[in-house]
């Protein structure tokens, strides 16, 4: 393969509480464990002790997450209406859920519960990103032959494998703009670094089965063998050289009426992903993510810590989740993003607001789809002129738009480049 530069613009009084409590959590039936940090995973049923009580909507039983509010309120940054943590009563306070800083309802004699009644005190749960400069920034030519890397062929340099669980299902409970009432299958990856009480980074992978299959198999299900990004095996292999954080990975299917796996072309698929709305965005981090996975894993609660990738529509998916809900998502690693699709609202909706700090990945071929090239060349040129805060690599292939062969070929760097100086926290 070939790579060739095309010159241009480029481009928490600290109050610290300690909750004693007692608990028993286990996992749910599909045998996901739940992680007990220092507070706790909520749980359903969990009683808190210190002003610190939560009722979870998750399935495993749990003590009540008691996080102990940093100076600048981390907990409670999570952002929406909060979904753990409602009807949460504690005894000398109140648990904080949602939308603005931790302590709030919880300062004074109570512990503040995190946003998701999660496991570890609020301090302990913020990453640290150094400056990521510039190196990789820009529009690059990638030519053929597109040869699948050594990092999703196998475990390297004493990486180990950690475990992919699920399939689980989630059905939507909260209203969004054009949505029918839609069932959710994901799977989890957990690395085997992974130590509930240290907080991980987060990837969301849309059209998960592309990513969270392993050579054409996840779980018991076949999956297309043409498409290999094998991520498990990409994340640990990053992890043990340091070149990416520890990371739980969250593969998320597109919604449907049962939970069926779908593709390209289904209706319901669009309306979660093309639209340039922020709906997508609010049901994962207000609904699902608190539901499904910020109860049980100890994840991390800033935005450098959290991303999002996908090919076609699950790309544009994660480009408009990142810029709707910058606050929350800051990298995005797409491949043949269908800036076309649903009117082709971005990326002009770049330029409404001041740049951002967003990371995004991005690939296109000659022989994409109608008009996809084109428009992720239009995308590549609008944020590299709007320059930092936001970061842009495009990859200017010959590839088809599916199998993304060029997409599979450079995942491993796309990865680096989108999570270069990024540290979670001890």
């Amino acid at each position: 393969m070939s790579h060739r530069r095309v010159p241009g613009v480029l481009c928490s009084l600290a109050l610290v509480s300690l909750a004693l409590l007692t608990a028993c959590t286990a996992g749910d039936a599909g045998g996901r464990p739940a992680a007990a940090g220092n507070g706790g995973a909520a749980g359903t049923s969990a009683t808190g002790v210190a002003g610190s009580g939560a009722s979870g909507s998750g399935s495993p039983a749990g003590a009540a997450g008691s996080g102990a509010a940093g100076d600048s309120g981390e907990a409670g940054t999570f952002g929406g209406t909060g979904m753990a943590g409602t009807n949460a009563t504690g005894t000398a306070g109140s648990a904080a859920a949602g939308a603005g800083a931790a302590g709030t309802g919880a300062a004074g004699t109570g512990a503040a519960g995190s946003a998701a009644g999660g496991a570890t005190g609020a301090a302990a749960k913020t990453g640290s990103q150094t400056d990521p400069g510039t190196m990789g920034d820009g529009t690059v030519v990638f030519n053929s032959p597109y040869n699948t890397p050594p990092e999703e062929m196998s475990l390297m340099n004493g990486a180990k494998m950690g475990m992919t669980l699920g399939p689980f299902t989630h059905t939507t409970t909260g209203t969004y703009t054009g949505w029918q009432k839609w069932v959710f299958t994901y799977y989890v990856f957990v690395p085997a670094e992974y130590k509930p009480g240290h907080a991980a980074a987060l990837m969301i992978f849309n059209d998960g089965y592309l990513y969270c299959a392993v050579n054409g198999k996840l779980g018991t299900s076949g999956q297309d063998s043409m498409v290999h990004f094998n991520a498990p095996y990409v994340i640990e292999n990053l992890i043990a050289t340091g070149e990416m954080p520890v990371t739980i990975a969250v593969c998320i299917f597109p919604g449907t009426n049962d939970g069926h796996q779908v593709g390209g072309g289904d209706g319901g698929r669009s309306t979660q992903y093309d639209t340039a709305n922020d709906q997508y965005g609010k049901f994962l981090r207000e609904e699902f993510l608190p539901m499904e996975i910020l109860n049980k894993y100890d994840i991390v609660t800033d935005a450098d810590g959290w991303g999002m990738g996908g090919h076609s529509s699950g790309g544009i998916a994660s480009i408009i989740a990142g810029w709707f809900h910058n606050d929350r998502w800051h990298k995005a690693v797409t491949a043949s993003p269908s800036f076309p699709n649903k009117g082709g609202m971005f990326p002009n909706l770049f330029k409404t607001k001041p740049a951002l700090p967003l990371r995004v990945y991005h690939t296109a071929g000659t022989m994409d789809l109608g008009g996809f090239r084109a428009a992720n060349d239009n995308a590549a040129m609008t944020l590299q002129m709007m320059g930092a805060p936001y970061h842009d690599r495009y990859m200017q292939t010959t590839d088809v738009h599916y199998p993304p062969h060029a997409a599979m070929a450079d995942f491993p760097n796309a990865m680096r480049w989108a999570w270069r100086g990024y540290k979670t926290p001890p």
